[in-house]
């Protein structure tokens, strides 16, 4: 039942991870001036945050399974 869970809040986790990406290199950029470069940046760093993070609730549940 816990798989479940994880498995459930892997989704908001992906967005969250994209959209607190893109709010940083928002504000970043808004500071700096510099306006594409920070936003495109850190909303890659963003989904890679999220891919990462779904990569690794996907590996904890599949060990969880196999026990």
């Amino acid at each position: 039942m816990g798989s479940l869970g994880a498995l459930s809040a892997v989704g908001i986790a992906f967005v969250l991870a994209v959209v607190f990406g893109f709010m940083i290199g928002y504000f970043l950029d808004r500071w700096l001036g510099t306006t594409p470069l920070f936003i495109i940046v850190f909303f890659f760093l963003g989904v890679a945050a999220g891919i990462v993070n779904v990569v690794r609730t996907a590996n904890a549940v599949t060990r969880e399974e196999n026990r």
